[in-house]
């Protein structure tokens, strides 16, 4: 709910465009998983989502090039989808045009605490004071950790993509299913993703196999995809934890340091939610209630 007006206020901001395309999802299920889908269904009606039930038929008609297997599916009509790369570039010119200084290419060692307190960092090797600190450094976040005497036990979980140009049979609406999801894009491309590897440590090769997982996707979702262009493959590394949450708030033992990080797969989606909380907790002192449970406190006696 939150999300489009924050686009907007980020590309006034930026002056730049983010991608963002509001096209609806698509979660669709076989006959064995009807059960486990109107369940969700109900969940979102009563969370007010406004979901709409589609039939088999009524799936076909508006995606006809969805794999004739499913049964049925849910239709969100608020979702879309943005391109992450001009987000990420959109944020730093909102924020440099707000009096950020963003220093790039830059290798932070280390947060220097003292008495209590975090006094500032070392980056590239020389001391940077600062009044606060968040700790919002993706899976690289557990790298931190020891500074602090704080456990941030982030993991990094490789993700791999690929994107598809010139469709035979262009879906509309993004298709989730199967442990992955297909999203028509802003640049006209389609994409595929994603694998979960969690033992390829913080390497972001592609490889073959995960390329082979995502056709196989691509085939058992809308299987005339498989006919357009490769286009583009790359790699990234989600930020996972050891029980599946994020970490957000403030780090025990230090007064003025917080995290955000171990947002997993849903870094993009919950990010203007994780800011407002956390720079409403920097600037009043107080931990927004909601976010008890995210504290990195349930870590220190975790072996």
């Amino acid at each position: 709910r939150r999300y489009p007006s924050w686009l907007d206020e980020l590309a006034e901001q930026s002056g730049m465009s983010v991608g963002h395309v509001r096209t609806g999802e698509i979660d669709v299920a076989m006959e064995e998983n009807l059960d486990d889908l109107r369940e969700r269904f109900d969940w979102q009606e009563r969370q007010d989502m406004q979901p709409e039930w589609l039939d088999d038929a009524e799936l076909r008609r508006r995606e006809p090039g969805v794999h004739p297997a499913f049964a049925a599916a849910i239709f969100n009509p608020h979702a879309g989808s943005v391109l992450l790369g001009q987000v990420a570039e959109a944020q730093a010119r909102a924020a440099s045009s707000l009096g950020a200084k963003i220093e790039t290419f830059a290798s932070v060692s280390s947060i220097i605490v003292k008495d209590g307190n975090a006094t500032g960092v070392l980056v590239n090797g020389e001391f940077l004071p600062a009044g606060q600190v968040v700790v919002a450094a993706g899976a690289w976040s557990r790298l931190l950790a020891n500074s602090l005497g704080t456990p941030i036990p982030t993991m990094p979980v490789r993700g791999q993509m690929l994107a598809i140009g010139h469709a035979p049979q262009p879906v509309r609406a993004i298709i989730a299913g199967g442990g992955g999801y297909i999203v028509p894009r802003a640049d006209g491309t389609i994409a595929v993703g994603a694998t979960e590897e969690h033992s390829a440590g913080f390497h972001t090769q592609v490889t073959p196999a995960g390329i082979a997982w995502l056709v196989d996707l691509l085939r058992s979702l809308a299987p005339t995809l498989a006919d357009g262009v490769l286009v583009d493959t790359w790699a990234g590394l989600r930020p996972g934890t050891i029980d599946g949450e994020p970490i957000i708030g403030p780090i025990p033992g230090v007064n003025n340091v917080w995290a955000a990080t171990g947002h997993f797969r849903s870094g993009a989606l919950l990010a203007p939610s994780t800011a407002e909380v956390v720079a409403d907790g920097l600037l009043s002192g107080v931990v927004d209630p909601s976010i008890a449970a995210f504290s990195a406190a349930r870590f220190i006696n975790v072996q």
